[in-house]
């Protein structure tokens, strides 16, 4: 993957900077990678990756928005990738989602790690993926025998997120924008717009 020397122009959208996205491999790979969750229409025109911590508090702001994005944009398709920049606690709850996910259990898991407080623990993850209707055993099997599949999948996306030279959460690439930060819902539809569009 050539994901050096991928940024070109830069243009101001709101109180983050978006910059463009010119290499094709990177953005297929970005799209259309299958270890990554989908929410929003998996078969959607528009593409938006985000890059999240779940205990990021500009990622909970934006997890309203991608929400109120989604119930008004039927034709946006959101890929999410775990990036637990925070570490400790931010690590398990990444892994107890990934995990979720091999039980379809991904999104509502995602949901409600976002309405527990920042300063979560494991008790607090655990009892969130229960009431979500995770199988706790088989959560705890999975956590235990797939480590190696979730840690793969966590190195890709800080891998990737460095490449692009994101420095923090949340991150986003729209089109053939990278968005670092928070943005409003109307940038949001905007960039969204901008994409159908091919700009």
């Amino acid at each position: 993957m050539v994901l050096l020397a991928i940024l070109l122009g830069i243009v101001a959208i709101g109180p983050a900077v978006a910059r463009d996205i010119a290499t094709a491999q990177l953005e297929d790979d970005l799209l259309q990678d299958k270890t990554s969750p989908v929410a929003g229409n998996p078969l959607g025109s528009v593409t938006i990756v985000e890059f999240f911590d779940y205990r990021c508090p500009y990622c909970r702001v934006m997890q309203q928005r991608l929400q109120a994005l989604l119930a008004q944009d039927k034709s946006v398709r959101v890929v999410l990738k775990d990036w637990p920049i925070f570490g400790g606690v931010s690590v398990y709850a990444a892994e107890v989602a990934i995990a979720s996910g091999w039980q379809g259990k991904y999104l509502p898991i995602h949901d409600a790690l976002f309405t527990l407080p920042r300063q979560m623990d494991q008790a607090a993850i655990r009892r969130a993926a229960e009431q979500a209707g995770v199988d706790m055993a088989q959560l705890d099997r999975d956590l235990a025998q797939r480590e190696g599949e979730i840690r793969q999948v966590l190195g890709k996306t800080d891998s990737e997120a460095r490449m692009l030279e994101f420095q923090g959460t949340p991150a986003f690439v729209i089109g053939h924008h990278l968005i670092p930060g928070a943005v409003s819902l109307d940038d949001l539809a905007k960039l969204v717009t901008e994409a159908k569009a091919g700009r």
